[in-house]
């Protein structure tokens, strides 16, 4: 397996990730994985790496303005839902041009969730399969009782700047607004008709269970599956090494369903 850093320029924004390359020659999809708020794709690193040993191809990298990360471009109070989609977008238009029109399945993980489930929608048929965990579909309602991860303001009387509790970061007006404006994201991310993997621990109590149980609902072709006692972030290696299988698990049936499309 080969770790190749990438960097992507989109505008102001200079993104950076990093391409897993499986060993030999890999017929299978690329797999895209967008992060958590507040951190970067180092917190992904065992999914990719798990996958990549498995021949897929992996790509990670870091939303400009998320706080950490290597990606520049964007301060913390310059970035929002909708900023973050606009990165996965670019990230896509990427990997269509270097991989020559590899299938490629979106990961996205609480926030990275929402952002893939909403540029999945808008992709369609451009993007192979969806794998959503523990999506934070709970923001545009968190947004409308003045909340954001920990931190409190009146959305009523929006700040110009306000800071979270849980990571500590600074954000601005336009997160509290392009919240607002994806608070149809039901209607939103149904218009995404391909295969959907979604994964919710049952203990989650950041976006609770009953978020993933309205996505569920919503998808035409979706495998739900809620791990007891699991929280947020899946933190514990047991629901880790769980959530891994089912996606190994998710990308071989979609495989053969590619190839058999094919035949």
């Amino acid at each position: 397996m080969y770790k190749h850093r990438v960097e992507i320029r989109d505008g102001e924004a200079l993104i950076v990730g990093h391409l897993y390359i499986p060993d030999g020659e890999s017929d299978r999809p690329c797999v895209v994985i967008s992060h958590e708020f507040g951190v970067d794709q180092n917190w992904e690193t065992k999914y990719a790496t798990e996958l990549a040993k498995r021949s897929y191809p992996v790509f990670t990298y870091d939303f400009p303005g998320s706080g950490n990360g290597c990606s520049e471009g964007r301060d913390t109070r310059e970035m929002s839902i909708l900023t973050e989609v606009g990165d996965l977008m670019a990230v896509v238009r990427y990997l269509k041009q270097r991989l020559r029109g590899k299938a490629l399945v979106l990961a996205g993980f609480s926030m990275g969730g929402m952002v893939s489930a909403l540029a999945a929608a808008e992709l369609g048929d451009e993007i192979a399969g969806l794998i959503l965990v523990y999506p934070a579909f709970s923001a545009p309602d968190d947004a409308r009782k003045g909340r954001a991860l920990g931190g409190k303001f009146d959305p009523h009387d929006l700040p110009e700047e306000f800071s979270t509790k849980k990571p500590p970061v600074t954000l601005g007006r336009i997160f509290i607004e392009d919240a607002f404006a994806v608070e149809d994201w039901l209607d939103r991310i149904g218009k995404y008709k391909g295969p959907v993997l979604l994964l919710h621990g049952e203990s989650d109590r950041v976006v609770p269970l009953i978020y993933s149980e309205m996505a569920a609902g919503v998808y035409e072709n979706v495998r739900f599956f809620r791990f007891p006692h699991a929280g947020h972030m899946f933190r514990a290696p047991w629901v880790k090494s769980k959530a891994i299988n089912r996606m190994i698990v998710f990308l071989a049936e979609l495989r053969l369903h590619m190839q058999s499309k094919d035949a």
